[in-house]
């Protein structure tokens, strides 16, 4: 009977995931982040190594690797690949009864992240951190192991350096499994980690100067001197729990496991999420995607909780799946009221959420510990419908805090709007004529007019409006000699983000000798200056 309930929930569920990871790659497509990198590397004619793009150069080649797949949906799907890829061995190298439940729930997690998260520095850190458990403990021989997960837990870290908190939770989880492995991954991955910086260093000199000026593009990180702000960290992780509910269910998991897995153990998550805090606090930038690493994290929890329990009692432990099976219902019908609504009932919809989740963690602690009927097809159900949350066409990107009026459907109708508005610049233009970039990257994505700067998109001089300390930076000088450089034969201005009346002055008359905006063509997202 057992067996039975298990294949028909695996098949009911592979379906009803299939669907939703299907829907991301035939009708979401990517976020405005991730095109801002592809279409910087795109138009730079320059190597990924040498071009600017706000991320380390783990990220951009990892970035440059998809890049040549072409569209959103094939460049989704490439990712998509490596991510099943990543599980399949997860599965093979937890050797445990509870395996596949665990490392399909950790990818679907990753494959119905929110849109806003999917390809991100800190999306792609926590592939590399789940690799990174994975090579830990499978190939067998020790000293193999700890290179593999060394290097991976290193990568993670490489393509942001703020990611350093997704490499620190696949220690901690290699360290509840085998706490062998977990000290000699960590052994390994200090100095490899360091070596593989220092190559990247070596490939472009740039990026040791690019890596201390991140902290100053940011004026209101804690590392330029900016006051903490806690109540923005606290509005932002509770916009991810109702975005993520197997996020905001992570303490009911927690006490499920506890219940049959004694131990000191809750120690860890609970240090993995303070140390994503930390991180989240540091940037000071309140985008929810820099929360990533707790999704997989959650869903590797709600897949144990759920997978031991059958193993000690043959049936679900019910307090966690119906309060998973509420949540799953109640949060993509409240994200899908209207922005004015969400604004207002926000406070009660997060102390509904509060209560919702304390009354399951008494449930969870007072369950009765006896036998039932498996049912296993419902916790999976209830799984990949909570995990699908964020891909809801009416999903936000936050419930109602930043971008909070922006929903998936909205990214799809504004992707099919650029698209043709950038078609009708190229057409007027010519589509190999070099331009230059005055905009933010995901013109240059829809645009994809050649640019000889090696800043694609001028953030060092957008920033330098705002933030004088950003003017005395080198790569402020590199990016403004960009706008002498006589190739360019126009002028592509997003006055949305880039205020020419800002620029400084000596700037600004550059650009006055050098183009006509008095002839521009002009749309209604830009402002395109020729040559004079």
């Amino acid at each position: 009977m057992i067996a039975l309930s298990g294949r028909l929930g695996w098949a009911a569920g592979g379906v009803a995931a299939l669907v939703a990871v299907a829907t991301t790659v035939l009708w979401t497509g990517l976020n405005h982040d991730v095109h801002y990198v592809l279409g910087c590397l795109r138009v730079a004619e320059l190597p990924a190594s040498a071009v600017f793009v706000h991320r380390p150069l783990g990220d951009r080649l990892f970035m440059a690797a998809l890049s040549p797949l072409g569209s959103d949906a094939l460049i989704r799907l490439g990712a998509l690949v490596l991510l099943a890829g990543v599980v399949w061995w997860l599965r093979t190298a937890l050797r445990r009864p509870e395996a596949t439940l665990v490392a399909t729930a950790t990818g679907l997690a990753l494959a119905l992240a929110p849109n806003w998260d999917f390809l991100q520095p800190e999306w792609i850190a926590s592939l590399l951190a789940t690799a990174a458990v994975a090579g830990a403990l499978w190939p067998r021989r020790l000293w193999f192991s700890a290179l593999l997960g060394g290097f991976f837990a290193a990568l993670a870290v490489l393509v942001k350096y703020t990611t350093l908190p997704a490499a620190l939770i696949a220690i901690g989880v290699v360290l509840v499994l085998d706490r062998r492995r977990a000290f000699a991954m960590a052994a390994a991955a200090v100095p490899l980690g360091g070596a593989l910086f220092a190559l990247a260093v070596a490939i472009e000199p740039r990026e040791w100067r690019w890596l201390h000026e991140f902290s100053v593009l940011n004026g209101a990180s804690p590392l330029g001197g900016a006051p903490m702000d806690f109540t923005d960290l606290w509005r932002t992780v509770a916009n991810e729990a109702v975005q993520a509910p197997l996020l905001a269910l992570a303490p009911v998991s927690v006490v499920v496991i506890f219940r049959v897995v004694r131990g000191w153990w809750p120690v860890l998550p609970a240090l993995g999420a303070a140390a994503v805090f930390a991180a989240t606090l540091v940037q000071a930038q309140w985008f929810q995607y820099h929360l990533d690493a707790l999704l997989p994290l959650s869903a590797g929890l709600w897949g144990f909780a759920v997978a031991r329990w059958y193993s000690a009692f043959g049936r679900p432990p019910w307090a966690l799946v119906l309060a998973t099976a509420a949540l799953a219902v109640a949060e993509p019908l409240a994200a899908a009221k209207s922005h004015s609504w969400r604004v207002s009932h926000a406070v009660t919809v997060y102390w509904v959420l509060i209560a919702v989740v304390a009354l399951a963690v008494v449930a969870a602690a007072l369950e009765p510990v006896r036998g039932g009927r498996p049912l296993f097809a419902v916790p999976v159900l209830v799984a990949v419908a909570a995990l699908a949350v964020p891909v809801w066409p009416s999903s936000p990107y936050s419930f109602d805090f930043g971008w909070s009026d922006s929903t998936n459907a909205d990214r799809v109708r504004a992707f099919t709007t650029t698209t043709a508005e950038m078609a009708g610049v190229r057409d007027a233009i010519g589509a190999d004529t070099p331009v230059l970039y005055l905009t933010f990257g995901d013109v240059d994505y829809y645009l994809g007019n050649p640019t000889p700067c090696r800043y694609p998109s001028p953030v060092f001089l957008q920033r330098g409006m705002r933030l004088p300390e950003v003017r005395t930076l080198r790569s402020y000088a590199e990016n403004a000699a960009c706008l002498a450089d006589p190739t360019p034969r126009y002028l592509v201005v997003a006055p949305a983000w880039f205020d020419l009346k800002a620029l400084e002055p000596g700037l600004a008359g550059e650009i006055s000798r050098s183009y006509d905006c008095e002839r521009a063509i002009t749309t209604d997202t830009l402002v395109v200056c020729p040559r004079r």
